[in-house]
C-alpha cells in the first residue's frame, strides 16, 4: 500500500510539472509562444562596382587583374560589376563587327587576343556575380587627341552636336569636334540617322552577350544648355513644336536669358532622348525580356530639364517655372522606359548637415528621388568615391545611405577606390545595413 501512494505521488507531481511547463509556453490565450524564432535574412541588395574604360585601360590588359580584382570586389560585398565597353571615344571593348576595337588611347596602348567583355562575364559567373555593360550612348571621339569614330570618317560631319558659345553672337556655332575641354564629341540624338547607328551598337551587344544582365546608358543626353543648335535641330524643333525660330535668340536671348520659346526647346529636348531611350528599350527587349535597361544620370533633377534628361515619372509634374516647363513637359519623362536608374548622387557633401542650404549632398538625393520617380523603375543610389579620398568615414557614410535608402549601390570607380585604399570603408559601409 505504502509502495502504491508512493508511485501514485511521483505520478501527480510529473502531471504538475508537465503542466507548469506547458503553461510556461502559452500566452493567456493558450497559443503557444515560439522558442526558437527563425528571422528571415534580408535579401542583399544589388552591389555594384563601376569599371571606367579610360581610368583602367591598361589595369585591365590581362586576364588575371580581372581575375584579382574580381575576387577582391566579391571579397568587400560587390555582387555586380557595370563594365564600360563602349566608352567616349567610340571603339568597342567587346566582340564587334561594327565599331573599331579599342586598342589605342592617347599614350596607351592594349592589345588583346581574348574578348575583354566575354572574360568579364566568364569569371563574374565563377564568382557568382552578375555583368552590367555600360557604354557612353551618345559619344563617339576624344576631343583631347582627336582620336576616335567620328574623326575617322566624314560620315559624321554635320551629325555631331553643335555649341552657340555666346548668345550675343547667335550665329557663330561651335562643332563638338573642333573642342577640346569637353568630355567627348556626342552626336546628335535628334538625327534619325544617329538613332539608327546607336540602336543597332546596343542590339549587338545584347545579342552576342546573351548572359549580360543588363546594358547601361550613360551621356544619354545633349552635353550641356549651350548644345544642340545649329540647322538640323532648329528645323527638327520646328516641325516637333510647330513653332518658328528667327533667330537663335529666340531660344536664348542674346544676354543669355530665357527667350519666348525657351520652354518648347525644353520640351523638344527632353522628348528627344526620351523617345532614343524608349526605342532602345523596345529593341533590347525583343531580343531577351530579361536583359534590364539600366540608366545613369545625375540626381539633381530640377537641374536636368538644361541636358534632356526627364528622368522622373510621366505622373510627376513640375510645378512653377513656367518659363522653363510646358504644360505638357511631364511626358517626357522616361522612368517607365527603363528597369534601373543609377541615381548620380554625386555631391562633396554627404549628410545634408554638411550643406543644410543646398541640395547637394548624398543624403538629400537619395531621400528624395521617389518624389520624381514615384515608383516606376528600381532606383541604385550611386555615389563618386573619389569626392572623398581617403576620408573612409565620408565612403562609409556614403555606402550606407545610398543601399540603405534605396534599392542598390554602385560605385564609381574602382580606379579611384583602388589609388585611395577605400575597400575597407566600403565594406564598413555595407556591414552597417546587414549586420
Amino acid at each position: 500500500m505504502k509502495n502504491y501512494l508512493f508511485l501514485l505521488l511521483i505520478f501527480s507531481c510529473s502531471l504538475f510539472a508537465c503542466s507548469s511547463d506547458d503553461d510556461n509556453n502559452n500566452y493567456g490565450d493558450g497559443s503557444e509562444i515560439p522558442i526558437d524564432i527563425d528571422r528571415p535574412s534580408e535579401d542583399v541588395k544589388p552591389i555594384q562596382m563601376w569599371i571606367d574604360a579610360h581610368a583602367n585601360f591598361s589595369r585591365f590588359a590581362e586576364k588575371a587583374s580581372i581575375t584579382s580584382y574580381l575576387e577582391k570586389m566579391q571579397e568587400t560585398g560587390f555582387n555586380e560589376v557595370y563594365v564600360d565597353v563602349k566608352p567616349g571615344i567610340g571603339y568597342a571593348l567587346y566582340d564587334s563587327d561594327i565599331l573599331p576595337q579599342l586598342t589605342k588611347w592617347g599614350t596607351e596602348t592594349v592589345n588583346r587576343d581574348w574578348d575583354y567583355l566575354a572574360y568579364w562575364i566568364e569569371e563574374a559567373e565563377r564568382l557568382d556575380m552578375k555583368v552590367i555593360a555600360s557604354i557612353s550612348t551618345l559619344g563617339f571621339g576624344a576631343t583631347k587627341t582627336k582620336e576616335g569614330l567620328i574623326y575617322d570618317s566624314s560620315q559624321w560631319d554635320g551629325k555631331t552636336q553643335v555649341e552657340m558659345p555666346d548668345s550675343s553672337n547667335p550665329e557663330n556655332l561651335v562643332d563638338m569636334r573642333d573642342q577640346t575641354d569637353v568630355d567627348a564629341a556626342m552626336l546628335n540624338p535628334s538625327i534619325p540617322e544617329v538613332q539608327s547607328f546607336v540602336i543597332s551598337i546596343i542590339e549587338e551587344i545584347a545579342t552576342k552577350y546573351p548572359k549580360l544582365k543588363g546594358i547601361c546608358l550613360d551621356y544619354c543626353r545633349w552635353y550641356g544648355g549651350n548644345y544642340g543648335f545649329g540647322d538640323t535641330t532648329i528645323s527638327a524643333f520646328e516641325a516637333y513644336s510647330g513653332q518658328k525660330v528667327t533667330s537663335n535668340n529666340d531660344i536664348i536671348t542674346d544676354s543669355g536669358g530665357i527667350g519666348s520659346l525657351y520652354k518648347y526647346w525644353i520640351e523638344f529636348r527632353s522628348m528627344t532622348i526620351t523617345n532614343l531611350i524608349t526605342n532602345i528599350r523596345s529593341k533590347i527587349k525583343s531580343i531577351n525580356p530579361d536583359l534590364e535597361l539600366h540608366l545613369w544620370a545625375s540626381a539633381h533633377w530640377t537641374s536636368r530639364y538644361s541636358v534632356g534628361q526627364n528622368w522622373a515619372s510621366k505622373n510627376y509634374t513640375p510645378t512653377g517655372n513656367s518659363s522653363i516647363y510646358t504644360d505638357t513637359y511631364n511626358k517626357t519623362g522616361f522612368a517607365d522606359q527603363i528597369d534601373v536608374f543609377s541615381l548620380g548622387a554625386y555631391a562633396d557633401a554627404v549628410w545634408k548637415t554638411e550643406a543644410p542650404n543646398s541640395d547637394w549632398s548624398v543624403e538629400n538625393f537619395v531621400t528624395t528621388y521617389s518624389n520624381y520617380t514615384m515608383g516606376d523603375c528600381d532606383v541604385y543610389g550611386s555615389f563618386a568615391s573619389y569626392a572623398y579620398g581617403n576620408k573612409a568615414t565620408s565612403v562609409s557614410d556614403a555606402v550606407y545611405l545610398c543601399l540603405k535608402n534605396t534599392d542598390g549601390l554602385m560605385v564609381f570607380e574602382i580606379s579611384h577606390v583602388i589609388n585611395n585604399s577605400q575597400w575597407n570603408a566600403i565594406k564598413d559601409g555595407i556591414d552597417r545595413v546587414y549586420k
